[in-house]
């Protein structure tokens, strides 16, 4: 059986050909991304490797993973953007509020099923001697 040898050049997660700067979600620093560095270490026995941080002592790994472009428009080399705008028109986000309470806009007659559902939320009154729902004074003298 063949070893494994990583290859950097064919790493799905190696900074673009064009140098551009670049965030690393873990240190937190800025640099250009041909900073970059492949970096091979054995792990379980195999050789594995990855593109890292260029900050030292960082745990970053990885163009779009860990590492990605500060520009907001920025496009990979087969011209598609890195980020997916998932905004929807205005006229299909009307009323579609995620972070909306649903009971915000159902009006009084939905106020009139919370009266009633808080209707039977109520427990009944207890009344000096009723004692039913703590069990009987034997119980408590068993325990």
């Amino acid at each position: 059986m063949k070893a494994h040898r990583p290859n950097p050049e064919t790493d799905p997660f190696r900074p673009p050909d064009i140098p551009t700067e670049v965030f690393c979600l873990h240190c937190r620093q800025e640099y250009e991304s041909y900073l970059m560095e492949w970096r091979e270490e054995a792990f379980e026995g195999r050789l594995d490797g990855a593109w890292c941080c260029a900050t030292e002592g960082c745990s970053g790994r990885g163009f779009g993973f860990d590492i990605f472009p500060t520009d907001p428009d920025y496009r990979g080399p087969d011209g598609q953007p890195m980020w997916e705008d998932d905004e929807l028109d205005d006229e299909e986000d009307e009323g579609d509020d995620l972070f909306a309470e649903p009971w915000e806009d159902a009006g009084p007659a939905l106020d009139e099923l919370f009266e009633e559902r808080d209707a039977f939320d109520t427990p009944p009154p207890i009344h000096p001697g009723d004692d039913w729902w703590r069990g009987s004074e034997d119980d408590d003298r068993r325990r």
